[in-house]
């Protein structure tokens, strides 16, 4: 029997040309399928919405949101955000706290109607993290200033060599708004005024990892199986082509198809074990902490630690992540909130960083003890601002040089007894 042999192009499918507008179909398809690459990617059909929908997913990180998707970006950019808003924010002066002012109550409270001091610092400390800079625009409200934060989607910063420009677009039109018309805070800078955009500068780590999210969902969505070929040395037939068409279609659907006539499968892929995909994802994650300064045991490495160096991890996240960044927003608020009076009585703004510092609730007490033994704090010092007790109204309660002993059974002035003050009515 003579066999005519086929060239290279007569393997391929008919396809469809368009010349002028008019569809043409090709030469008839010939007996012999084409290859068919088992799983391409046409999960459980093929319509190709799933190929559709992977192929849509990102693999570049171009925006700030596309990098935000990213599981450890958003974890390192929240734990700060989320970390600055549970800090309380204080005003002092030389004498102490200062809340006798209405801009305090607003900051540290009710910055605007719609949102409470933790979620107005909590959502600007998140947009400075990630993007290197976040823009409010305090206004006139009725009951006095209101401070809104500005979309940074649509906040648009010209740095030029000593000046700023903010363009921001609302609802009705573009706006041009210069720096005394705003409160703004940025992140880290190089020579220049403008500064550096962080996800920017994790974009290849962040893009490495969003190439591993996709690789890693494909895997799973095609039932962990790799990529492949069908490959025979024999002549099918219509008939054993069309069955093996059919086993095709059921392997793309999860089945297990039969192969016959000396067809073999051969993957052209490898699996999520061989490529080490968790130790990629893991040494990626710890990398994204590297961007942000996040301790590994903060961020979720397996290696974890006890109860002493989680501790000094805490340390380090409060001294290398949220301090510089709160130092930037305490000066922000002093210089371009408060007006010049105040600012002439030496008032400033403070986050307080205390509570994240004084460890676990033994170490909390035996620092209490050493504070008060030593006469650095008062009693209503350490009640009310460590531990939330209501205020004693005494005078002793508040001197941090007060005897110890608060009942002064020894004071020879009242001849041994109990002074008057400290009586049990």
């Amino acid at each position: 029997m003579r066999t005519t042999a086929i060239s290279p192009d007569g393997y391929r499918r008919p396809a469809i040309r368009y010349d002028s507008g008019i569809a043409m179909a090709e030469a008839a398809m010939p007996s012999r399928p084409a290859p068919s690459n088992v799983t391409d990617g046409r999960f459980y059909g093929d319509d190709g919405d799933m190929w559709s929908m992977l192929s849509a997913l990102p693999v570049e990180a171009n925006t700030a949101e596309t990098a935000a998707r990213v599981a450890a970006v958003f974890f390192c950019v929240s734990l700060i955000a989320e970390a600055v808003g549970s800090l309380s924010l204080d005003f002092k002066d030389d004498g102490g706290l200062r809340a006798d002012f209405p801009l305090a109550n607003t900051l540290a409270y009710e910055p605007n109607p719609l949102q409470t001091g933790a979620e107005f610092w909590a959502a600007m400390a998140f947009c400075a993290v990630l993007r290197g800079e976040a823009f409010a625009e305090p206004v006139a409200g009725p009951d006095g200033v209101e401070v809104w934060p500005l979309h940074p989607s649509r906040t648009v910063s010209d740095w030029g060599e000593r000046s700023l420009v903010v363009h921001y677009q609302s609802d009705r039109a573009w706006r041009r708004l210069l720096p005394q018309q705003l409160f703004w805070f940025t992140g880290l800078a190089d020579g220049g005024l403008r500064p550096l955009v962080p996800w920017k500068q994790a974009k290849g780590a962040i893009d490495f990892q969003l190439a591993l999210e996709v690789g890693a969902r494909a895997f799973f969505r095609n039932d962990r199986r790799p990529s492949g070929v069908l490959s025979t040395d024999s002549t099918l037939t219509d008939a054993s082509a069309a069955r093996l068409k059919e086993g095709v279609d059921r392997w793309r659907r999860g089945g297990t198809p039969v192969l016959e006539a000396g067809v073999k499968y051969q993957a052209v892929g490898i699996s999520n074990v061989d490529a080490q995909l968790v130790e990629l994802i893991k040494q990626r994650t710890l990398e994204m902490g590297r961007y942000w300064r996040i301790p590994r045991s903060i961020i979720g490495d397996d290696a974890g630690g006890n109860a002493a160096s989680d501790e000094q991890d805490t340390r380090r996240f409060v001294n290398w992540a949220l301090r510089p960044l709160t130092r930037r927003m305490e000066q922000a608020i002093t210089v371009r909130m408060l007006p010049p009076d105040l600012r002439a009585q030496r008032v400033r703004a403070k986050f307080n960083l205390d509570s994240m510092l004084r460890g676990d609730a033994a170490t909390q007490w035996k620092n209490a003890v050493l504070a008060r033994t030593a006469g650095i704090l008062s009693v209503n010092t350490i009640g009310t601002q460590w531990f939330g007790q209501p205020r004693i109204d005494a005078e002793w309660a508040d001197d941090p040089r007060a005897p110890l002993n608060s009942n002064r059974a020894a004071d020879t002035t009242t001849g041994g007894e109990t002074a008057p003050q400290d009586k049990v009515q």
